[in-house]
């Protein structure tokens, strides 16, 4: 990623660097905080060490999660708290946003992440916001399917819920619903030796 963005600023261009840790998994959220800060770490050691102007680098990374299989529920606020310890303990001042990838999130999960996010984000100088192309356009497809040609008023009409929802997320302003991005751990499945 480092030779990458050195390559975009040498052409005139602005690197977006993309590392993203799969939520696949049954990590925990500490477990996603400390590899997390390990991968940010290094990538902008690495961008550092390779001469990369940072003021002219964009961050698109996951929103730290536990593993869509972790055990343990964590709440909205569980989830916001791990991510601004990690960018206050990696991100550059320097750099001066950071676009969340949704990442298999659905786009109310995201939302509610990243706003939540934004509200207790006092100390980091960033603009924080998304990059969320799936979390978008899967609901937009969801409408045509089943259906002959595309649904464009429907799809329309979400498409501009979905940006409103978006934009206040990156003020810190969407609430959502009660639970919206909270993760429910999964309960352990009972094996027949244990009954």
């Amino acid at each position: 990623l480092a030779r990458y963005a050195l390559i975009c600023q040498s052409e005139g261009l602005m690197p977006i660097v993309e590392p993203d840790v799969s939520l696949s998994g049954n990590h925990t959220l500490d477990e996603a905080v400390s590899i997390n800060t390990k991968v940010l770490a290094e990538l902008f050691k690495q961008l550092t060490d390779h001469g990369v102007y940072m003021p002219g680098c964009t961050l698109k990374s996951n929103i730290i999660n536990p593993g869509k299989d972790c055990l343990i529920s964590y709440t909205v606020s569980d989830i916001a708290s791990a991510n601004v310890t990690v960018l206050e303990q990696t991100l550059p001042v320097a750099i001066k946003t950071a676009n969340y990838l949704s990442g298999g999130q659905s786009l109310n999960n995201a939302a509610a992440r990243l706003s939540a996010i934004n509200k207790i984000n006092t100390r980091g100088p960033w603009n924080l916001s998304f990059s969320w192309s799936a979390a978008f356009q899967l609901p937009l497809l969801e409408l045509c399917r089943g259906k002959e040609g595309l649904q464009l008023d429907a799809m329309r009409a979400l498409y501009i819920e979905e940006l409103k929802m978006a934009s206040a997320s990156a003020k810190g302003e969407w609430d959502g619903e009660e639970g919206d991005g909270d993760h429910k751990g999964k309960k352990k499945r009972k094996l027949d030796d244990d009954k």
